[in-house]
């Protein structure tokens, strides 16, 4: 009766066909006779008693595509087709109507708790379809994924997120059938659902990414929040474009009707007063921090969460359209800012002055006026009236800064005992990975000096991260390890230069001092985070730095030590 993704068990087509039986959808002859009528969500159908499960999202958008065909499955080559369980992770294409579209990917769903972008976008495809948005058509091609967290999407409840109005068949968990919170995945990419996003990104190529979220804490005026992509080590041009679309669109916003406001909460001093706003977070692992360090404009969209249930779609889909009607109007200007900010890249390797921060501080953007909200709640924690609200001007602090900027070297060498672990999430993110043979032979190899190793007391994510600090020397360290670095074991490490289109990103996943890496996410803690019964000679590091660069400026030639090998 429709088009399913082939991974879909035959168990899931019987239930699909019965759904769609069900909501009362037409056959696919009438829709290839296009005099069908325009198909109506799951939460349309039965007047918003519930959210989409992920049948429900596949019939709708199965029936959109009846209805023209540039509308189609999308399936990234070399990405899981399910979830760990076998939920379908299901995603559409739209193609442009003009020449050399944009291309952008929206996400939904994250968080199975937080449904509205998930409803919205089904809404959204279907009015570009209908033609509402020549503009946004023409200029635009569109993936999108509206049930990311496919397991969380069909594990309704009405006990979840009780503190939001939801629809009466309630809302899906927000972390995955692991506990994996897939907002906290980028980088580590232990999940399916991840893995499908970075093929997404090498097959897509998308210029901007948002992902549709549902506030959780304090209590304002703003119908949207919103932040930009602030991963650390971003392109500061392509970042400030970033944040002019935002503050562009909330200026549009604004004018309708929909304050909307960079996302964050008051802050409170040591009189638990008001005394600021504060946005939360610049790591990379969020799916809306990431895009910087493609190259892309990313989006993070939360909707008000004590507003209703159909007044959160349609926040949602207004919020969103616009942002796609400002990515048409500037098309040009985002792909000419993505060119320059690649060839700045390659230009700080010519000029062999290769830098980027190890961290970044949250700054004052701004003063601005705020709804301070004091709610009367019911036993749920829902708002069911306001006892006050009050204007305040405060100051924004919604902008972070680069700080503990350092030289980075050519690149990493990782010990090939960790090749078979780590070289399919280095390949993955689009890194290009060679053979230890191929390193430059000229260049030092570097040793990495511990000088502080901080292991975390609980999980987080179900892993003890450890955070590291230190500095790379060209020398051994002290300590004896149990296993050398031979010649041999050089040439058989995975190589990894830096001096690549996605040298930063390579940075932040391979030195041991990045908070969001692979030393962090416990990919080498049989190095890094032995425990004090670990009473034996440790193991050779297991990675190594090519190249010593000094204040910015790579050590001339005579003063280059020769490969420093155990014996």
């Amino acid at each position: 009766m429709f088009n399913f993704n082939s991974s879909v068990r035959p168990t899931r087509l019987l239930a699909y066909a019965l759904i769609a039986s069900v909501l009362g959808f037409q056959s696919t002859s009438s829709f290839a006779a296009d005099k069908s009528p325009w198909p109506q969500t799951r939460f349309e159908q039965n007047n918003y008693q519930t959210t989409s499960t992920v049948a429900d999202v596949d019939i709708f958008m199965s029936a959109l595509m009846k209805k023209d065909k540039s509308l189609q499955v999308y399936l990234p080559k070399n990405a899981p087709r399910t979830t760990e369980t076998g939920q379908p992770l299901n995603a559409w294409r739209l193609a442009a109507t003009g020449k050399d579209p944009l291309r952008v990917y929206i996400n939904a769903g994250i968080h199975a708790g937080e449904v509205e972008g998930k409803d919205a976008m089904q809404l959204i495809m279907r009015e570009l379809l209908q033609g509402k948005y020549p503009e946004i058509r023409q200029a635009i091609e569109i993936v999108t994924l509206p049930t990311y967290n496919a397991d969380g999407a069909d594990a309704q409840d009405p006990a979840n997120r009780r503190h939001q109005p939801n629809p009466e068949g309630g809302v899906g968990p927000r972390e995955n059938a692991f506990g994996i919170d897939l907002n906290r995945d980028m980088m580590k990419a232990a999940a399916a659902n991840t893995r499908w996003m970075l093929a997404m990104y090498q097959d897509f190529q998308p210029a901007a990414v948002f992902d549709l979220h549902t506030t959780n804490g304090s209590y304002h005026g703003f119908h949207i929040t919103y932040e930009p992509a602030w991963a650390t080590g971003g392109d500061a041009s392509l970042q400030s474009l970033n944040r002019t679309m935002l503050t562009d669109v909330r200026s549009t916003m604004a004018a309708r009707g929909m304050p909307t406001y960079d996302y964050g909460n008051f802050r409170y001093n040591k009189d638990k007063q008001i005394d600021g706003w504060e946005s939360a977070f610049s790591t990379p692992n969020l799916v809306s921090n990431y895009p910087t360090l493609q190259y892309a404009l990313g989006v993070l969209v939360e909707t008000y969460v004590y507003r209703t249930y159909p007044q959160r779609i349609e926040d949602n889909r207004l919020y969103v359209v616009e942002l796609l009607r400002w990515l048409a109007k500037h098309k040009d200007a985002v792909k000419q800012e993505q060119f320059a900010a690649r060839e700045r890249w390659s230009a700080q390797w010519k000029a062999q002055t290769a830098r980027l921060p190890l961290r970044t501080e949250m700054t004052l953007a701004e003063n601005y006026v705020f709804d301070v909200v004091d709610p009367i709640k019911d036993a749920n924690g829902q708002i069911i009236g306001e006892k006050s609200r009050t204007k305040m001007e405060l100051p924004a602090y919604v902008a972070f800064k680069a700080v503990d900027e350092i030289a980075i070297p050519q690149g990493y060498l990782v010990d090939p005992a960790y090749a078979e672990k780590l070289r399919p999430i280095l390949e993955a993110h689009g890194l290009k990975v060679y053979p230890g043979s191929a390193r430059p032979k000229d260049q030092s190899l570097m040793y990495f000096h511990e000088s502080d190793r901080q292991v975390a007391k609980d999980t987080f994510q179900g892993i003890f991260t450890v955070q590291i600090k230190g500095a790379w020397k060209d020398q051994l360290p002290e300590k004896r390890a149990g296993y050398t670095w031979t010649k041999d074991t050089l040439d058989r490490a995975l190589y990894v230069p830096l001096n690549q289109p996605l040298g930063r990103l390579g940075f932040y996943l391979l030195d041991p001092r990045s908070a969001d890496g692979l030393v962090f996410w416990g990919y080498l803690h049989a190095y890094y985070a032995r425990g004090k019964g670990m009473w034996g000679e440790p193991p050779r590091q297991p990675i190594l730095a090519v190249g010593g660069i000094t204040n910015g400026v790579e050590k001339a030639a005579e003063s280059r030590k020769p490969e420093r090998v155990q014996e």
